[in-house]
Parts: C-alpha cells; structure tokens; sequence
C-alpha cells in the first residue's frame, strides 16, 4: 500500500469531513480530527476512535487557532491537512448584516487560511506536504440567496488556486475539491439573516421574488429529510479524495463531484465562452500606443 501519511482534517464530526476521515482511516493512515466540541464528536461519530482516530478540540474560526494549530504540529509531522470546516450563510445579499458577512468569511474563509499557516512551515521544511480544500460547487451555480456562502467559497478557492503556484517547487501539492450536492447534514446548520427570523430568511420587499422561493426552499428542508433530488454519496467522495492524495500525481487543481457539480461548470464555462466572444474586440482595443 501508499506510504501511512497523517492527515489533519478540520469539522471532521459530521459529513464530507467525518467521511474523509473513515476512508484515510480505513486505507491505513493516521487521523487527527479537529471538532469545537469532542464528546459530541464522539458521540455522534464513534467509528472515528474505534478505527484509531484521535480528536482534538480546536476552532479553525477562533482568531487565536493559528497558535492552536501550532500546539498540535508539536506533536504531530501532518503530511496532509484537509481544510473542510464551514457553514452556509442563506440569505439575500440587502438582507444579510455586515456581522453576519463577516461571520461567514471567518469561518470559510480566515479559518482555512490560518490552519494553512500553520502548517506550511513545517511542510515547506520537510519539503513534501499536502494541503486539501472542500470547496463547493456553488461556486459555479451563484444562486440566489447565496452571495455571502458563494464569495467565502471563491475567495477561499481563490487563495489555494495562488498558493498551489507559490509552494510546489517546495513539493507541495495543493487540491481543491468542488463537491455538488450530497446527502450530507448541512441543512441542519446553515444559518440566515436573523433580523427577518421571523419571515423565513428575508425582508418584506423581497416577498413573491426569486428570494422567496429560494431562501424558503431552504428553510422547507431544515428540519426535512433531504430531498431525493440529492443524491451524493460523502462516502464514495470521501475514497476518491482519499485515492487522488495518495495516489500518483492526479494532474489536476480541482477535484470535481457530482454530476450535478460536472454540469454547473460546463454552464459556467459556456457563459465565460459567451462574455469573451461578445467582448473580444472591446478587450482587443484597449491598449495604448507607447511613446
């Protein structure tokens, strides 16, 4: 088999994050999960410490977690961080607060980004390392009523997609995964503008628009079962993650799942395609002569 690597893996309690950890955990490799919150972890992932798993109580959000991340590179050579904590924030972009704006890119955003400082020194003086995002494919989609979760997602994207450039002659490799929509619990802890709490998620204004039927789409699933419609399976991701980290050189940047995912980013590269052919003479025309 692969080389055992130990594999750091933030919010590894519950969905794409505790699947990931089962499926290193079963192809012989160390794990080191991170959770706000161990006996719940415990309680509501059992298999983890079964399988040799080891939790630690860490917040990838708190402003102080860069110096945590630390205390655990003290114990532990981490050949493979996985960045997978965070949340979705839904809500209208004129409904959703500052506070909660900033809510969402700390923790999708300046959590990922702390853990990575952390380990790069260590990584960068072993020269070898390995450092995972799970993205989203909402990035692709832009819905309504996404425009907080989407920018976290693409600002974060944004960052691995430069700093796979900055470190790969140090032999890191940079991955980011960009899942679709799979049978996962997010449903049960996204979070919406709490001034309109009371109103499903959205103003008074915005009644009978495309933000109704959106952010009250996903209110009608927080508390039901998840829609057939959904049908990704976060335990066949969790291998194929798992089979590109530790397999040969995959060749690529983003790791793309679910049909679903597959078909967003060929709309989005179609509307791309569009925009420039429309625009190509303007972005020809531009330039300047130079004395």
């Amino acid at each position: 088999m692969a080389a055992k690597l130990t594999w750091l893996v933030t919010g590894a309690s519950a969905g794409i994050g505790q699947s990931i950890c089962i499926a290193a955990l079963d192809a012989g490799h160390r794990v080191i999960g991170t959770t706000r919150d161990v006996s719940r972890a415990e309680a509501t992932s059992p298999d983890f410490a079964a399988k040799g798993g080891i939790w630690i109580q860490l917040d990838p959000a708190h402003p102080d977690s860069c110096s945590h991340f630390a205390k655990v590179l003290e114990q532990y050579n981490i050949d493979v961080l996985v960045n997978n904590a965070g949340y979705a924030f839904i809500g209208g972009v004129e409904d959703t607060s500052e506070e909660e704006v900033q809510d969402q890119m700390n923790v999708n955003f300046w959590g990922p980004l702390r853990a990575i400082r952390a380990v790069l020194p260590h990584m960068r003086a072993r020269r070898k390392g390995k450092i995972v995002l799970i993205s989203s494919g909402s990035v692709y989609m832009s819905l309504p009523g996404r425009g907080a979760y989407v920018a976290s997602k693409a600002a974060i994207a944004a960052l691995h997609e430069s700093l796979k450039k900055e470190v790969e002659e140090f032999g890191i490799k940079v991955l980011i995964v960009e899942p679709g929509a799979f049978r996962t619990p997010w449903t049960t802890n996204f979070k919406s503008p709490a001034a309109y709490e009371s109103s499903r998620g959205f103003s008074e204004g915005y009644k009978g628009t495309i933000i109704e039927r959106w952010v009250g789409m996903a209110q009608n699933v927080k508390t039901a079962p998840l829609p057939d419609v959904i049908k990704g399976n976060p335990d066949k991701a969790a291998r194929e993650i798992v089979k590109a980290i530790t397999g040969d050189d995959h060749g690529y940047l983003r790791l793309i799942l679910g049909p679903d995912c597959a078909k967003a980013v060929e709309q989005k590269l179609g509307e791309i395609r569009h925009d420039l052919e429309a625009t190509r003479e303007i972005a020809m025309s531009t330039d300047g002569e130079l004395p």
